[in-house]
């Protein structure tokens, strides 16, 4: 691994002298280019399935689990539909949707994060393994997702807040010996920012990231440099501002590359696929080495995983991926 070879590949999504000279030059290009790309790319955003039908199946149900399962080729998924109760957190307004698969007496506790457009069934697809180890589950459909609160996505800035009251009312709800939070895509990168921004208050015993981002501004110029194919300097002016139109967050805030010492003491063990192309496994390279060097003793991990694109780490290595978050979280 190479951190300096890994920021200098994330900070092609930056602007430096050379894309501003360029964008000043051909400054009516990148307008019209923009504003297609606005028009074209908000419906990716913010228009994607929260519930009804998907291929024949209900969406966000157990049913719809089995079917990713079956997908995936997961054929050791070991938790029956009667075990699983879905239930709400929080005020009304703000009403979160969860769900939880609990022990009799243990007092251990996991909660799963799932990725941009997905569910809180599948936040359980990412941590079942940790059912057979003692471990309470806690899933929560993301902010903006499912039937969470939330009209708009926002990359996961107040999937941190949610997280949050989430680890809260557990602490609150039942006795806890131990508590880790386990993230997958952008509820890998809600999870890191809870612990930027909540840690300190609110403490946790382990965090997993699988195939975090780093930023998502720049994040989503990535995106469209990989679909658009051409320069995302060329069509993505006003990013920030055009997703404020319909967010109303800045999500220039979503920046783990500001990581500080409150979390020197959290062990994190980061997972990603080298095939990843949706969200470079650079992030992952980058976000270790960062939490590297606060660390006063050296407790965080990284696995990289050949293999694997994007969010497929886990059925693609089932045995050792298994194998791998376990020992992190035992030792």
């Amino acid at each position: 691994m190479n951190y300096k070879k890994s920021l200098k590949k994330l900070k092609k999504y930056h602007y430096n002298w050379l894309n501003i000279t360029l964008m000043i030059i051909l400054f009516p290009i990148v307008i019209i280019l923009s504003i297609l790309c606005s028009i074209m790319f908000v419906p990716y955003l913010f228009k994607y399935t929260r519930k009804g039908k998907y291929k024949g199946i209900e969406f966000n149900t157990y049913e719809h689990l089995l079917y990713d399962l079956e997908v995936k080729k997961i054929n050791n998924f070991n938790i029956k539909k009667e075990q699983i109760r879905e239930f709400k957190i929080g005020a009304t307004s703000e009403e979160i949707s969860a769900l939880i698969v609990k022990h009799k007496n243990s007092k251990k506790w996991v909660i799963g994060l799932h990725g941009f457009k997905r569910n809180k069934y599948m936040g359980l697809r990412g941590v079942f393994h940790l059912y057979e180890q003692g471990y309470n589950i806690i899933c929560f459909d993301a902010f903006a997702h499912g039937s969470t609160y939330g009209k708009y996505s926002d990359f996961g800035l107040t999937n941190a807040k949610v997280l949050n009251e989430v680890i809260t009312w557990v602490k609150n709800s039942f006795e806890v010996e131990e508590i880790g939070v386990f993230g997958t895509s952008m509820g890998a990168t809600s999870a890191m920012f809870f612990a930027n921004k909540y840690y300190e208050k609110n403490k946790i015993d382990w965090l997993i990231a699988d195939c975090p981002f780093t930023q998502a501004v720049p994040q989503i110029r990535f995106f469209l440099q990989k679909y658009m194919i051409i320069p995302w300097w060329l069509m993505s002016l006003g990013i920030n501002r055009n997703f404020r139109k319909y967010a109303k967050m800045n999500i220039k805030d979503v920046n783990l590359l500001k990581q500080d010492n409150i979390i020197n003491d959290l062990k994190i063990l980061f997972i990603h696929g080298k095939k990843d192309d949706f969200i470079l496994y650079d992030n992952s390279v980058v976000l270790y080495h960062l939490k590297n060097w606060v660390e006063k003793v050296k407790l965080s991990q990284i696995k990289l995983y050949e293999n694997a694109k994007h969010s497929s780490s886990m059925h693609k290595n089932l045995d050792d991926y298994i194998d791998t978050t376990i020992k992190f979280i035992s030792n």
